[in-house]
């Protein structure tokens, strides 16, 4: 065999190295090395090398791979990473933790407000009534054509002489009839009227005292049998109900107790007014809704005999969208009309055709879109303009002698303030005042009242018909089936607490003087729990009253002796503001509102209504006024009014110029607190508050598009406002919390839950910013 011929077998004979014991190793997994000497951290190190094994930043650092391994580069770390920094040095909570509720100061962080003239002083002497009856002394109602047993009337209730209006317009409208002779068989076809006049110049009275007038010439031939001879209309349920008690218990009892007047209203029985109906009414006063509901539902309602309609706050009744239910009255009264040759004996008396009024306090487009609907060349009455002229006055006024103060509160302090202003309404006067307090929507109304009158009592009457409406609820539970289960009946209960708890609308207010009363009203309210509210708010002559509402109380209402308006919440319009402050100030008598805004745009609005009052607007600081109401001791909080002065005194030598330490300061801040604190302790009081503060947020949201440079409501500051309701949390969490939607299955807060979250916040409140016991 040759050399070459080795069968293609190669062999391969290699040196030993130092490693192989390693290999050995390698089989019994249980044999370690020792190395002794050094330090334990090399001496690790080392160990691990002989067994084969490397370190971790061995693995990590690529340039220490081995032969047979590809090199994969390094990536940079990114901007901003915390990869290489030290554990130890790294802070133990999340810096970009957010806390569910806030706790804010009163006085810091707030916007700039411009700065104002807070020294103008106002002469009240000098200010001449322009709403007040005539002093001419020639001008009384007997030289105006009045009936006597009217005029007895009259007299009996203190009108003695008649405002501008009425002397203008109560003699055209008595000449209306009396003209059919047999002389003059065919007399001119009357004209109607359009009236306006100011707010609380007794626009009322000028349309119902001719009425009557004309009806008491009749001589008795008339009775409740005879029908409808003048239709009221009006935009709201109060209204239609004051101008009926107005008619049945000033006039037509006194008067011609033969005349019977009548009224149809939401939220009356139907059952109730179809009875009325069919017995027989001569003036029937009525809201559109209701009217036109009777119209097509109730065979017994025969208008064709009415020769008055009287269109009353006629820009309200488009607003509130009457406008289709207007023409389909007007269409049912040109369906049924009769001439006067089916009157009777009342032919010569009635005014030929009908005639229609409308009275309105303000001139806007849709109060003349009104009058083309309603009205047929109609003769033009305005106690803004001189007697004889037929001009309307396009620039609506405030009474001369209103005084209108206006006060730029920050978001924050603007709850705070508000009490301030009322505790400095009700306190240290030698006379019980009322007030009237408008917001924007129901659910703030109803935060309001819980919130001013905590710790309060419920009144009497709050009791009794609470006493009744248990009564009520028993009696038709035991009409339902007994199938529910106790589940059901629960949730029943706790909706009938929500209900009664709803249903409180007059309390006491300890936290703003010990004498005075708090009453709500809106229009979620039952029209009978309205009713009864309003009547309380205008007898009730003992107490400090204050009444929490919506523009539902800012039309046509005359509320007597109404000493201060605060328009907590701007009016959606300007017109509307002319009619709040308008419940004031009446019939010649002193008035003063507020007008609360907050910085930035909002105070644009003050050249808005600036036209509105003239030299009786002011500014009020809002700093003036919480050093008054919060800079006395609590001992003199209780009723020792001589400390006022001396505060008074305080306040102007120091220039208004307040010191943060003060004690007022102190003061309104544990005021704010307490709200807050409360808020967390009552989970319903803080569904209401959360619900007031979506509603308003949505309410605010719908301001008039020509005043969206005052009211923009992207340019609030959410979280600011949200303390004004008392809330920590923030808008964000707020929203998903809030029940506005109408998510009313939500259940009640057992006591064992309530327990824990209550001992969670006194845990809480120990790492507070303030903790005030």
């Amino acid at each position: 065999m040759s050399d070459d011929d080795d069968g293609g077998m190669l062999l391969n004979f290699a040196a030993p190295q130092a490693n192989l014991g390693t290999q050995s190793l390698k089989k019994g997994k249980k044999t370690s090395i020792k190395v002794k000497g050094g330090r334990w951290a090399d001496r690790r190190k080392t160990q691990l090398e002989l067994m084969g094994r490397s370190s971790r930043k061995q693995k990590n650092d690529p340039g220490l791979s081995g032969a047979n391994e590809t090199p994969v580069a390094s990536r940079a770390h990114k901007r901003g990473s915390d990869y290489d920094e030290d554990s130890s040095k790294k802070p133990r909570n999340d810096t970009t933790y957010k806390p569910e509720s806030i706790v804010s100061s009163l006085f810091t962080a707030n916007p700039e407000i411009k700065k104002r003239d807070y020294e103008k002083e106002i002469d009240e002497s000098k200010l001449i009534p322009s709403n007040a009856p005539m002093i001419d002394p020639n001008a009384d109602f007997k030289a105006l054509g009045l009936h006597e047993n009217l005029l007895k009337c009259l007299d009996e209730a203190k009108f003695t002489k008649p405002t501008k209006i009425q002397r203008m317009a109560i003699p055209k409208l008595i000449s209306l009839g009396h003209q059919r002779t047999r002389t003059n068989p065919f007399p001119p076809q009357p004209r109607d009227m359009f009236m306006q006049a100011q707010t609380g110049s007794g626009k009322t009275m000028a349309f119902t005292l001719p009425v009557l007038n004309m009806l008491l010439s009749s001589k008795g031939n008339i009775n409740r049998q005879s029908g409808i001879y003048a239709l009221i209309l009006t935009p709201t349920r109060e209204l239609a109900q004051q101008i009926y008690t107005f008619i049945e218990d000033h006039l037509c009892k006194k008067a011609c107790n033969w005349v019977v007047p009548g009224i149809v209203i939401g939220g009356e029985r139907k059952k109730s007014e179809k009875a009325r109906l069919r017995k027989g009414i001569n003036i029937l006063v009525a809201t559109p809704g209701r009217l036109v509901d009777h119209i097509e539902n109730t065979q017994s309602l025969d208008l064709s005999k009415i020769r008055y309609l009287i269109f009353d706050e006629g820009d309200r009744l488009m607003e509130l969208g009457f406008e289709e239910s207007i023409a389909k009255i007007i269409g049912r009264l040109q369906k049924e009309y009769k001439d006067n040759d089916y009157l009777g004996p009342l032919a010569d008396i009635l005014p030929p055709r009908r005639v229609s009024i409308l009275c309105s306090a303000t001139l806007k487009g849709n109060v003349k879109k009104l009058g083309e609907i309603a009205l047929n060349n109609p003769e033009i009455i305005s106690a803004n303009s001189a007697e004889g002229s037929e001009e309307l006055d396009h620039h609506m006024k405030a009474p001369e002698q209103l005084i209108q103060e206006v006060v730029v509160v920050p978001p924050k302090l603007r709850f705070t303030t508000l009490s301030g202003v009322l505790m400095n309404m009700t306190r240290g006067k030698g006379n019980f005042t009322k007030t009237l307090v408008f917001l924007s929507c129901s659910h703030s109304v109803d935060f309001h009242f819980i919130a001013l009158t905590k710790d309060g009592k419920r009144l009497k009457i709050e009791r009794e018909r609470k006493e009744i409406l248990r009564k009520l609820k028993l009696s038709k539970e035991k009409t339902k089936e007994k199938s529910k289960n106790s589940d059901s009946k629960d949730q029943d209960k706790d909706k009938e607490e929500d209900d009664l708890l709803g249903s409180i609308t007059a309390m006491t207010s300890p936290n703003i003087s010990p004498d005075t009363i708090i009453y709500k009203l809106h229009g979620s309210l039952s029209q009978q729990t309205r009713t009864a509210t309003l009547n309380e708010f205008v007898n009730d002559n003992s107490h400090n009253t204050i009444l929490l509402c919506t523009d539902v109380a800012s039309r046509g209402l005359d509320l007597p002796a109404i000493d201060y308006v605060v328009e907590y919440d701007p009016p959606f319009c300007v017109a509307d503001h002319l009619h709040r402050v308008g419940r004031t100030a009446r019939l010649g008598k002193k008035g003063l509102s507020v007008l609360f805004l907050m910085p930035g745009d909002e105070e644009k609005y003050i050249e808005k209504i600036t036209p509105m009052h003239g030299d009786t607007l002011k500014f009020v600081n809002y700093e003036n006024v919480l050093a008054k109401a919060f800079g006395r001791s609590a001992e003199a909080v209780e009723g020792d009014d001589n400390n006022v002065g001396d505060n008074e005194k305080e306040v102007k030598r120091k220039g208004n110029k307040f010191n943060r330490e003060g004690a007022w300061d102190m003061y309104a801040t544990t005021y704010q607190l307490n709200l807050e604190k409360w808020l967390l302790e009552d989970s319903r009081a803080l569904e209401i508050a959360t619900d007031a503060f979506i509603s308003h947020i949505r309410a605010y949201a719908t301001h008039l598009s020509t005043e969206r440079d005052c009211f923009n409501v992207k340019k609030i500051h959410l979280g600011h406002l949200a303390k004004a309701f008392g809330l920590r949390e923030t808008p964000k969490k707020l929203s998903s919390n809030s029940t506005v939607a109408g998510d009313d299955s939500k259940k009640k807060e057992s006591a064992k839950n309530k327990m824990f979250r209550l001992a969670r916040l006194a845990v809480k409140s120990q790492n507070d910013e303030f903790n005030f016991a």
